[in-house]
Parts: structure tokens; C-alpha cells; sequence
């Protein structure tokens, strides 16, 4: 690697499983020294941080649900590292089943709400006032092309989706003279457990379903998580210090929903 966040502390949140534990990894290999952000069931984390190059990683498990713990959470992040240089918001979940607005459930939409854009509010409110006193602070936010377009029977996430997106340019235009940076990366379909999940709920199983969301891309296939961690590398870094508030899809071309 070319050491592209060498010197930098980086928390990652959903750092045990899928895309954010690609990032760890890259970020990890890039010189950084990572928060590896997990829930409470996520003994993952400890084996990821122990497999990390360098020193000085840390796991970091809260339920991003709990504001109280989000706190604490943020508060762990800052001691464990001695400051933070960039925060990536990855943690995630979606449903297994399908529904319109009138049949989604208030729980499964109180639960996308909180951890993808109540979580990625209250720990940037927490954290922004440390990152503003290290060099060249970054946020990365992983967002979805739910987030651009309405992907059928999937309300709940797609509108959290969106709001995730819109609060990363709130916070690029906020912080912009302050020299913080906030990006997102909006994924088309990757191959995460969060996806295989979602692909057993399709027609015809995991397998089929697979087959149906890899179609819907026009390069015809679906993506790996690395993909997304070296695009989420690049806008932590230095090299994108002129990019702020800009959402990247990495879609393989526009889906097709």
C-alpha cells in the first residue's frame, strides 16, 4: 500500500462485518490507526483488530440506537486514539421482507431511522468538535443508491438513505471553512451479509435473488466491499482535500430498480 492515511486515527462504525470491515482493513493498510466501531454481539471486532497491520487499533461497541451509548461511544473513540482525524459512518442494516409505506412496521422504521441517520447525527454533533482540532479532518458517510432513487418496497431505508446523504452536505457546508470534509459514498449492490440477507427475501431464495439484484447493474455483476473501501481511502485522505459535500456512486452504472 502507499501509506495514504499514514498518521491518521480513524473511527469506522459497522467495522466488524461487510463493507465497513473492508474499510478497517484498507484504512488499517493505508497507515491509519482505526476505532473498529461494533455492537455489543460483535466478537468479530476483536479478531479483525488482532489481524490489522500496525498498532494502536482499538474496538469500540456500543448500540448505535442508544444515544446514551453514542456518547459513550464517541467519548471511547476519542481517548482510545488520542483524537480522530476521520469518521466513517458504515454500520447498517435493512429488511428482510419487502413492504410498502402502509405496511412497514413503526419498528423497522424507528430502527433505519436511528442507525443510519439519528447515529450518524448524534456521533458527528459528539465528534466534530475534536476532529476540528487535529489537520485536514474528513467524514466519509455510506449512504446507497436507495438514497437516490425509490428502490420498491424498501421505504424506510431509502428515505434514511437520503437524509444520511443530505445531512453529509449540510455538515460539507457548515464546516467547509473550518477545514473539515464530508463525503458520501452511495453503493449500488455489494456483496455484504447485510445483501445476502436481503437476497433471501427475494423470489426464489438467496441464490436467485442474487442473480436479480447482480442483473440490475449494467456492468453485470455486483460489487466486492474493497471496491468501496479504496473509494472510501481516497476520500479520507489528503488527496481529496477539494472534495467536500459530493455524493460518489460506485454502482457499476445506474441501477436499473
Amino acid at each position: 500500500m502507499s501509506g495514504l492515511l499514514t498518521g491518521k486515527r480513524a473511527y469506522v462504525t459497522g467495522g466488524s462485518s461487510g463493507i465497513g470491515a473492508a474499510i478497517v482493513k484498507v484504512f488499517a493498510e493505508e497507515g491509519a490507526k482505526v476505532a473498529i466501531g461494533a455492537s455489543s454481539h460483535a466478537p468479530e471486532a476483536v479478531l479483525t483488530a488482532k489481524s490489522l497491520p500496525g498498532s494502536g487499533h482499538i474496538v469500540v461497541k456500543a448500540d448505535l440506537c442508544d444515544r446514551r451509548a453514542i456518547a459513550k461511544a464517541a467519548d471511547d473513540v476519542v481517548a482510545g486514539l488520542g483524537g480522530l482525524d476521520i469518521f466513517v459512518h458504515s454500520a447498517g442494516i435493512d429488511v428482510t421482507r419487502t413492504a410498502v409505506a402502509h405496511e412497514t412496521s413503526e419498528e423497522t422504521w424507528d430502527k433505519m431511522i436511528d442507525l443510519h441517520l439519528n447515529a450518524a447525527f448524534f456521533l458527528s454533533k459528539k465528534l466534530i468538535p475534536t476532529m476540528l482540532k487535529g489537520d485536514k479532518p474528513a467524514m466519509v458517510f455510506i449512504g446507497s443508491v436507495c438514497g437516490l432513487v425509490a428502490w420498491e418496497g424498501d421505504v424506510a431505508y431509502n428515505v434514511a438513505k437520503a437524509g444520511l446523504q443530505h445531512l453529509a452536505r449540510c455538515i460539507a457546508s457548515d464546516y467547509a471553512r473550518q477545514g473539515l470534509r464530508a463525503n458520501v459514498i452511495a453503493p449500488g449492490v455489494i456483496d455484504t451479509p447485510l445483501t445476502r440477507n436481503y437476497a433471501s427475501g427475494m423470489p426464489g431464495g438467496e441464490a436467485e435473488g442474487l442473480k436479480t439484484l447482480a442483473a440490475m447493474h449494467p456492468i453485470g455483476r455486483y460489487a466486492q466491499p474493497h471496491e468501496i473501501a479504496q473509494a472510501a481511502a481516497f476520500l479520507a485522505s489528503d488527496k481529496a482535500s477539494f472534495i467536500t459535500g459530493t455524493v460518489l456512486p460506485i454502482d457499476g452504472g445506474p441501477v436499473n430498480v
